[in-house]
C-alpha cells in the first residue's frame, strides 16, 4: 500500500531494517518482527502532539528519555503510563533525536518496541 507517512526519513534511518506501514489512531505505526516500533503522527487537530511517539516498556521508559531525550509531554496512548517517548516535530533537534532512537533499535536494543497484541 501506498500511504504519505509523515516524517518517512525516518524509513531512510532505519534501513537496512524495513518496517510495515499500518495506519493507527489518525496517524501510522511503524511494525517490525510483530512490534510497534513508532507512532508517526502530523495532523491539523491538536498539533502538539504531532512528531514520533518511540514505543517502550514502563521499565526502560527513564533510560530512554535520557538517551533520547523525549518531549517533556507525557503521553499515555494505550493506557499504560510510561510506554510511549514523545519526540515533538517542534524540537530544534527533532531529526536527531529520531537518529539516536532508530540507531538504537538498528543497534539491537531490545527497549524499543512493544509487541503488537499489548496495544
Amino acid at each position: 500500500m501506498n500511504y504519505k507517512v509523515p516524517y518517512d526519513f525516518i524509513l531512510r534511518l532505519l534501513y537496512p531494517l524495513r518496517p510495515k506501514i499500518r495506519k493507527m489512531l489518525g496517524g501510522y505505526v511503524l511494525v517490525l518482527d510483530n512490534k510497534i516500533l513508532f507512532y508517526l503522527r502530523d495532523r491539523e487537530n491538536h498539533p502538539e502532539y504531532n512528531g514520533v511517539f518511540v514505543a517502550t516498556q514502563p521499565k526502560y521508559y527513564e533510560a530512554l528519555s535520557h538517551e533520547i531525550h523525549a518531549s517533556n509531554m507525557e503521553v499515555d496512548i494505550d493506557g499504560i503510563a510510561h510506554s510511549w517517548l514523545f519526540i515533538s516535530e517542534d524540537l530544534d533537534d527533532f531529526e536527531k533525536k529520531l537518529k539516536a532512537a532508530c540507531d538504537l533499535l538498528k543497534a539491537g536494543d531490545t527497549r524499543i518496541g512493544k509487541e503488537v497484541g499489548k496495544i
